[in-house]
This record gives structure tokens, sequence and C-alpha cells, in this order.
């Protein structure tokens, strides 16, 4: 009898525990979630009933239940032990021990989520960008940061096959190679070196495949950067892997990773040091020249390698591209860096830069007025967007959009990024018919219509 007390007691406490906590016990996952906790809901607002509140209450109660982190750990690791399978849908179990993101599950089956003319338009826009480097001294080298799976898919479920050769990357790269963009290829890069360079609980590579990646793209470049010569590392168990604190909320022991055996010279500027900051500006490298560079969680473990090796370095996770940063510091070197899952993203908004001005002479245009088209104009970073979709029924595999201003002067031609504007345009859909273009403010008012090219025809819409 005295047995059967003692478990009810014990098992009472275990249950009541975790409610017992709620008023005054931090959650413990807020931080790996990365998202700010559901406050405790009100009753009424300014004197109306909240019809939610219990659907506001059951979203308090989940984020704020006490031990929360270990109830969803021993969640996890029952499902995983027991059945195999995963209980984070954002986070697949592969092979070995390794797991893989599930959102680069599309690029790993190959089904292509660009279509052909967006990868096209994607490929032109970068084309634009080196222009636009080029004509301010600066060489420009476009990269993509190859998904973990892409790489090591002997570790991926054999559940999950190809269904063709078709992919975004490889779109993607077929149409970079027709504009003859700089591209360093770092799917060929690692396939070609063999040894394991990403984590297998985390989605990025280590430091030693981010010198390999750092190499990579700086041979694209005019000038030598490489400095570094022969470089030894240190492993060290400290890794806060994200994939599996995905899993295991709170509760997942720390990853080893390997460190360069490195002294850095150069300066970060302002008081901290941050590989997730919005913004890392550095002077002082040991290197020469100034460069920008474009980049995700990617560079996290590589901006140091770049820093390092030119005088003057700003790394920015700026999106969409704002290519004034190019001026304001004097770069002789521009990298775009991009993540294989992301591709998708270049398709949806276009960089931001004053539209070159071309010379076009035209004898004969169709009429576009009878095909729906749309256009749309607003303000950012002090220059006039003008932005919209053209009727896709008259599109070939490949098109260019000219804005046509008119004044006293006669008319100017300004050339627009093939890019549909998902967001300001409230697709749903990532399409492949639209144009963005940024305008100097005092052009406001003079647009007087817009000028289509493709399969060797021009299409005229006059606005005024």
């Amino acid at each position: 009898m005295k047995k059967k007390i003692i478990f009810i007691i014990v098992y009472m406490v275990v249950c009541v525990t975790p409610f017992a906590t709620l008023w005054f016990m931090k959650n413990d996952t807020s931080e790996q979630e990365k998202r700010e906790l559901a406050a405790f809901p009100k009753l009424s607002e300014d004197g109306t009933p909240n019809t939610a509140f219990f659907t506001q209450f059951d979203d308090w109660f989940s984020d704020h239940l006490g031990f929360r982190s270990y109830l969803v750990s021993a969640q996890t690791a029952l499902k995983e032990y027991a059945f195999g399978e995963s209980a984070e849908p954002t986070v697949i179990l592969g092979k070995n021990g390794w797991l893989f993101y599930e959102k680069t599950l599309d690029d790993y089956c190959h089904i292509a989520t660009l279509s052909k003319r967006n990868a096209d338009n994607v490929a032109y826009s970068m084309k634009l960008l080196q222009e636009y480097c080029n004509a301010q001294g600066a060489d420009f080298v476009f990269t993509v940061a190859p998904n973990k799976n892409t790489l090591y898919a002997d570790n991926m479920p054999g559940r999950y096959v190809r269904l063709s050769e078709d992919s975004n990357l490889t779109r993607l790269e077929s149409s970079l190679a027709r504009y003859n963009v700089p591209y360093a290829d770092l799917k060929a890069a690692f396939m070609n070196d063999g040894r394991v360079l990403y984590q297998p609980r985390d989605s990025h590579w280590t430091y030693e495949g981010a010198m390999l990646a750092y190499r990579t793209i700086v041979a694209k470049l005019s000038s030598e950067h490489d400095i570094f010569q022969e470089i030894t590392y240190t492993e060290r168990r400290d890794w806060d892997a994200d994939l599996v604190n995905m899993l295991y909320p709170g509760a997942a022991d720390d990853d080893p990773q390997v460190y360069p055996n490195l002294e850095w010279s150069f300066v970060v500027k302002g008081d901290t040091v941050y590989d997730e900051a919005l913004v890392i500006e550095t002077i002082a490298g040991s290197g020469e020249g100034s460069l920008l560079m474009f980049r995700d969680s990617f560079g996290n473990t590589m901006w140091r390698y770049f820093a390092e090796s030119f005088e003057k370095a700003d790394f920015e996770r700026a999106f969409p591209y704002r290519m004034s940063f190019v001026d304001r510091i004097g770069a002789s070197a521009v990298v775009i860096e991009v993540v294989e899952r992301n591709l998708i993203n270049l398709a949806e908004k276009a960089p931001v830069m004053k539209a070159p001005k071309r010379d076009i002479q035209i004898t004969d245009a169709y009429d576009m007025s009878g095909h729906p088209n749309c256009m749309k104009t607003g303000e950012s970073a002090g220059l006039l967007h003008v932005y919209g979709a053209i009727d896709p029924e008259i599109l070939g595999e490949s098109y260019r959009v000219y804005l046509v201003v008119e004044d006293e002067e006669g008319k100017a031609f300004y050339e627009a990024f093939p890019i549909l504007e998902k967001e300001l345009l409230n697709e749903d859909e990532t399409g492949d018919n639209g144009f963005s273009a940024y305008l100097p403010a005092e052009l406001n008012g003079s647009l007087s219509g817009v000028l289509v090219w493709t399969d060797d025809k021009y299409y005229y819409q006059q606005f005024r």
C-alpha cells in the first residue's frame, strides 16, 4: 500500500510540475525557435469580448509550458529511435546519423521551381550586375553554395529519388554560361575535392569547406587574393549545429568543428563581431583592394578569409541587393553568394540599381495595347521604382524590357531587369513575365511607354 501511495505522489508531481512552472519559468526553446513567444490573451479589448481567447490561450499554454524543450526532445527521441521518423517536419533523418533540411527536397529530387525562362531572367540579371560593376572598375563573381544533399546524396533516405536531370541549379548554370557571367562553380569544386566538408548534423559547410569555397571564388577574380599558404585546423566540440537543435531544442549536444589556426590582422568596425549580422565591415586586412560581398548564412564561416585577403571589405545580407554599395565603398571586387535552395528568390526581387540607358534604333513595333499588361510605380532608396508584368502570350524563351522616357530632348530607353516583383504585385506564384527598373526620381512623370523585345520582334505600349 505504501509503494502505491509513493507511486501516485511521484506520478502527480511529474504531471503537475510543467503546469506549476507556467508563470515563473522562462520558456527554454525561444532562442532555438527564433521567434517571440505568445502573450497571455486578454478577455476583452476596448470593451469588446475577445472571440479568439481560447485559441490564443492554447498558443500561450504551448509556448510557456515548463520543461517544454525536454518534453519536445523526449518526443523526438521516441519517434526517431522507435519508428525511425523525424518529429520535426523541417528536418529529414538521413543515413549514418546525417540530418538534412526539408526545404532542399525539391532541389534534391530535381523538381525545378524556376521555369527555363526564369532561369534565363536570373542569369541575365546577373549579367546586368556584372556590366554595372565592371563599369565602376570592379570585378564581379556569382556563386551558389550547394545544398548538402546535392553533394552527399549517399546519406539521404532511399525513399527520395531524383525525377529528372533538370533542376534549378542546372537550368541556371546553363543560362549563366550562355551570358558569360563569371561563375564560381562550388558544386564541381566540392565534388572534385572528394572530402566530407559539410557537417553531418548542420546544414552548412565546415571551416575547411569554407576555405575551399573561398579559394574557388577568388580564383575567378582578375587579381590575386589567395594569401593563405598551408593551413592547419584544430577540432573542438563546441558547434551549435542548426539541424540537430531543430530536433532537440535546448537538449542537443554540441558538435565537432574544425577551426583554422590563423592569426587575423583585419579589424571589424563596431563593438561586436556577430556572424549573423546584417552588415560586417572590416579594414586593415593583409591583402589589397576592397570587397563588397552579398552573402547568406554560408558566409558565416567564410567571411574572415575574405576580410583577411582584402584591405577593406563589406559583407551584406541585404536583399534585394543594393548596388549603390559598390560606389559607397569604392569596391574593386563584388561577390554574390546564395545557397542553392534560395535560388528562386532571385526571380522574385530585382536588385536595386539605376537602370542602364540604352541606345535603341527601331523602325517598327507591334502594338501591345491589346494585351493585358500592368505597370506600377513606387519609391525606393530615393529612386523611382517602375515594375509590372507583360502578357506571357507574346513572350518567347527570353525577353528584354525597356522603359521609354520622353521629354523635350526626345526619347530615352532604360533597360529593366526581367524580374516579376512577386511581393509588390501580390502574386502567389513566381512569375517569369515581369520587369523591374529603378530610374532617377526626376524622371517621374516622364514615362511615355514600355518597349518589349522577344523572338526578334519589338512590342510597344504607349502610356500617354
